[in-house]
Parts: structure tokens; sequence; C-alpha cells
């Protein structure tokens, strides 16, 4: 089970005397935290991710006005948050891919897919040619940041007069890339933590590690589907999510790809009128109630950004040898994102420089990072150092290349 500890970790801080108050209290400071950001971006426009990382480092790093209990209470809900934050992610991601795709959502998947695995392959054979890392860690590296950050993207494209093919492309993009970073990442992590790797042991591993993931999603997805038509009723959003937990955990427990078999169940009832035609069956899930759905996912949303974002700054180490690295990493990611959008829009020439300018790092790469620093294999802590200033470089870079592009396109 490769996140599943998350819990048993939680049990194990208290049952070793770790108050619930300071828990209490580090959820409400999370909170609170959040809402400060968003005012704060309100006033200064500076991206909420830069807001979220710089309070923490504010916090810990540079001022240490926390207490090292609190951090270490904020430590062991890690793994949990996790957990969560992964299973949200791709639910969410998954719901939104749509299978009966047009030009802009086809673009956008073959760009999201691209994202990731080019930057694992680049950054592989950069971290070992110059930095003599092993390919695996480079590849791991490549994959953490191989998303664009749908917290910042979507905001900004919904407030641009843009054609619907482009929007599509971009939304399709931002929600490939993080399921594609997520999936590559788990397969990596258990090449990592498995036994040594052969073609033919992972051949056969990988079959049934994703058989029983795939079987068992698309089995609770039609059976949620017929559930929902039946019941017909209210919090459709925070059940079918509730559903998904439970068919991770499940999976999880048969040594399973439990991310693999959410998004599988995401994409069923995500696509529940496709799936019906399909079959020919009367299986289509009632419409949710839109407002309830949207206002239940932003408030998780909410709450995963900033506790991920206020801490890696609170745990980030400011080094100069980690801005090195980083810096180099960033500029082969934005030479990289330049000749995929070259390649993949080269129909579509004016808004190249668009979408170009769309590469910050965001939500899955911060959780995707803390997730590996929590874990005892080599290389843990410089790749989520590196993650954490690639994060702050890409969002400021972008920040300002996106005001120049947006400007032009209003004249």
């Amino acid at each position: 089970m490769l996140f599943g500890q998350g819990t048993s970790l939680i049990l194990q801080a208290f049952s070793s005397g770790i108050a619930q108050v300071p828990v209490l209290i580090a959820i409400a400071l999370i909170i609170i935290i959040g809402y400060i950001s968003r005012y704060l971006f309100g006033k200064t426009k500076i991206p909420e991710i830069l807001i979220l990382i710089t309070i923490g480092v504010i916090l810990v790093p540079v001022g240490n006005l926390l207490p090292s209990s609190y951090v270490a209470v904020l430590r062991s809900l890690a793994p949990i948050f996790g957990d969560i934050a992964l299973i949200i992610i791709m639910f969410n991601g998954g719901r939104q891919i749509r299978l009966e795709k047009g030009f802009g959502s086809s673009k956008g998947i073959t760009l999201g897919i691209l994202d990731t695995i080019v930057s694992a392959i680049a950054l592989s054979l950069l971290m070992n040619v110059i930095f003599g890392w092993p390919f695996i860690y480079g590849a791991l590296l490549g994959t953490i940041l191989g998303e664009t950050a749908v917290v910042v993207v979507i905001p900004i494209i919904k407030r641009i007069r843009l054609k619907q093919e482009i929007y599509d492309l971009l939304v399709m993009e931002t929600t490939t890339n993080s399921v594609v970073s997520i999936l590559v990442f788990t397969l990596l992590l258990s090449m990592l933590t498995g036994d040594p790797f052969t073609v033919q042991s992972f051949a056969t591993y990988s079959v049934d590690y994703l058989s029983v993931a795939i079987t068992s999603g698309l089995l609770v997805g039609i059976g949620w589907l017929f559930a929902q038509r039946e019941m017909k009723s209210a919090r459709e959003y925070l059940a079918t999510l509730a559903v998904a937990i439970l068919l991770f955990g499940v999976v999880s427990l048969f040594n399973g790809a439990a991310i693999v078999a959410v998004l599988v169940f995401a994409l069923i009832t995500g696509n529940s009128k496709l799936i019906s035609k399909t079959l020919r069956m009367k299986i289509t899930a009632r419409n949710q109630e839109i407002t309830e759905a949207r206002v239940t996912e932003r408030d998780l949303e909410f709450l995963i950004r900033t506790f991920f974002f206020v801490f890696i700054g609170m745990i980030a180490s400011l080094s100069l040898t980690y801005l090195y690295y980083a810096v180099i990493v960033t500029v082969i990611l934005i030479i990289l994102r330049y000749l995929q959008v070259k390649v993949v829009l080269k129909n579509k020439r004016e808004f190249q420089t668009l979408v170009f300018t769309l590469f910050p790092r965001g939500t899955v790469a911060a959780v995707l990072g803390a997730i590996l620093f929590g874990m005892s294999i080599a290389y843990s802590s410089k790749i989520f150092y590196i993650v954490f200033i690639v994060i702050v470089l890409t969002n400021v870079l972008a920040g300002i290349l996106l005001t120049r592009v947006r400007f032009k396109i209003r004249q």
C-alpha cells in the first residue's frame, strides 16, 4: 500500500502523546491563513501560492514563530492530507475529462501527457549527466514538476475572452497533466520501494497492480451510477467522493493501484451519459445540484491547497545549492514548454504565446513533493527542496509574462 500509511501515522502520533489541542489549533491556523492569503491576493494580485509559501517561510524558517510541537503536528498530518489530496485531485480531474473529446480537448490531453512524460525523461537525463543522480530519481523530479497549476491557470483564463476550443484545451491540459503526474509518480515509487527491477517482474507486477484497480473502478463506477439513479438524494458530490475514498482504501488493502481505481471510477461517473449510451442501459445519474457540488469542491481544494503550500514553506530549506539546482531545472522546463506548445499548436500560432506562459507549477507538485519528503528514500529531501523553489520561480516568471501577454490581448 503506497500511501495508505497516513491514517496509521496519525494514530501513532496521538498515542505517542501529541495532544488534540495543538492539532485543532494547527488546522484552525491553516484555514485562517488561507483566508488571509485570499484577501492579500485581492489587494496585491500576487498569486495565492506565493503568499501561502511566504507565510510558511516567515512562520518557521525565518521567524521561528511557531512552536516546534505545532510543526511536528503538521508533519504528522501531512501523510493523511496527502492521501486525501491525491484522491480529490484525481477524482475531480477524472470527472472533468470528457471522453467524447473535440479539438480543444484532444490537444489539451496531448499537451497534458507531454507535460509529464517529456519532463520526466528530460530531467532524468539532465540530473544524471550533470549531477550524477540515478535516472529514476531525476524522472521522479520531472514527474512531480510535470503539472501546470490548475489553481493559477483556470482563474486567469476565465478572465480572458478566449475561443471555446482554446479554453477547453487549457482546462483539459491542467486536468490531464495532474492525473498523469500522479499516475507516473505512483508507478515510479512502486518501482523504488518494491523488488529489484527486471522487465519480466515489472510486466507481471504491472498487470496484477493495474488489473485489480481497473476492474474495481469499472464495477464500482457503473454500480454507483445505478445507485445514484435509484436514490435521487441530495449531497451527491460528497457521497460520490466518499465512495471514491472507500474504493481507494479497499484497493490499497489488496495491493492494487488505488489511485488508478479512483481515476477509472471518476471517468465512469463523470461520463455517465456516454457510458449509458454505449452500454444501451438507462444508468445516467441524476444531475447533482451544481451549486452545492461546486461549493463543496472549492472548499476542499481550498483547505488542501492552503495546507500544503504553508507546510512546504514551513519546512523549506533556504539554500544557494538548491537554488542553483532549481534555476537549471526551471530553465529546462520553460524550454520544454516552448517546444511542446510550438509542436502541438503549430496551426494555432495566435494562441501559442498565451498557452506557453501558463507554465506555473502548483498543488500537485506541492502534494507529491510533500509525500516524498515524508518517505525515507534517497534524494527525497533534495527533490522536495528543488520542487519548493521551482514552484516559486515558475509562478513569479509566469506572472510577469502573463501580465505582458494579457495586455497585448486586450489591445
